[in-house]
């Protein structure tokens, strides 16, 4: 079932807020600048350690993070609809992911923060130790969309069920006067998504 987002003016008679879209390439590209200016916009539980990965085969990844228990999380950004290829591209991104050394990881998280040291950002973030060996055993796939057709739905369904830690995180922009709004829903609640093994 579509994830239907909706605002309301609280007042006597309640009006819902307008929808807007990211109607253009800079609009998209100003989200992922705010998602790294504040990474809660997407979760709180996760440190960013990279942004416009090159797998190496012919793609980049949008966002990399880690989750506190030192799992990779895969970020794909998709302006609009998400059609099922989406999950294809981050399945085989996913394939690149599983194979990073810790040493790449590290490689990756320089690059994104320069002069910074991840082992000592992410004790500071969480509060514990990186534990290397986890590396990326574990991994999620996240795609962030407007909306998602059923079929993506279904498949995305299709491998929570099979213990495929792939979610759905849909934005949705709206207008409030001269303020613009954006408001965020997942397709299933991140503590309901399994871990990859």
């Amino acid at each position: 079932m579509p994830i239907k987002h909706a605002i309301w003016r609280i007042a006597r008679s309640p009006e819902p807020l307008n929808e807007i879209a990211m109607a253009s390439e800079q609009q998209f590209e100003d989200m992922k600048d705010m998602i790294v200016a504040r990474p809660g916009i997407l979760s709180d539980d996760w440190m960013l350690i990279g942004r416009q990965e090159s797998t190496g085969l012919g793609g980049r990844i949008d966002l990399l993070a880690r989750a506190p228990d030192a799992s990779v999380v895969l970020i794909e950004l998709k302006r609009n609809q998400a059609p099922r290829d989406v999950v294809a591209q981050a399945l085989d991104y996913a394939s690149w992911v599983e194979g990073l050394s810790p040493e790449e990881i590290a490689t990756i998280y320089h690059r994104f923060a320069a002069g910074r040291n991840l082992k000592d950002d992410f004790r500071t973030r969480f509060g514990h130790e990186l534990d290397e060996e986890v590396r990326n055993e574990t991994h999620q796939i996240v795609v962030v969309a407007s909306s998602l057709d059923a079929s993506t739905e279904r498949i995305v369904q299709y491998l929570n069920d099979r213990d495929i830690a792939i979610n759905v995180l849909f934005f949705q922009g709206f207008q409030s006067g001269s303020d613009q709004l954006l408001s965020r829903a997942w397709l299933i609640e991140p503590t309901e998504a399994p871990l990859e093994n």
